[in-house]
């Protein structure tokens, strides 16, 4: 019998804990920010769907505004955060400023989390390599 970890079980462990630590930290951003029906679940949701549909819409408009020239990108990464922001703001009940900066404060702790993370790794393979 073959292991589970072969039928791609692992990755989507792995997916799955990290959309939980990323709903845990848009959760707790949104909490800092004021928005009182922040919870984890929901932060899950505007996670996924925020990221697909931003990505739906970022391409589109990239696309579109790819022919006239370089604008394109830069329009469409504005139409992602824009979308991005919508959808935490429809998913937590609240008003544009406190969705923008519940998505910022989270993007800062993600990226911070994940320069430790790096940090960690970098040092233990280090260690193995001695």
């Amino acid at each position: 019998m073959a292991p589970v970890t072969g039928f791609g079980a692992l990755p989507l462990l792995g997916f799955l804990l990290a959309l939980f630590i990323a709903g845990l930290v848009l959760t707790f951003s949104a909490k800092i920010v004021g928005i009182r029906d922040a919870s984890i679940v929901g932060a899950m949701v505007a996670i996924v769907g925020g990221g697909i549909l931003g990505a739906i819409v970022g391409g589109i408009v990239g696309l579109v505004f790819a022919v006239p020239g370089p604008l394109g990108l830069s329009l469409g990464w504005f139409a992602f955060v824009i979308t991005y922001v919508w959808v935490i703001k429809v998913v937590f009940h609240t008003d544009w400023f406190r969705a923008f900066l519940a998505w910022l404060i989270a993007i800062v702790v993600e990226l911070i989390i994940a320069g430790i993370l790096g940090l960690m790794g970098v040092a233990t393979l280090g260690m193995l390599h001695a």
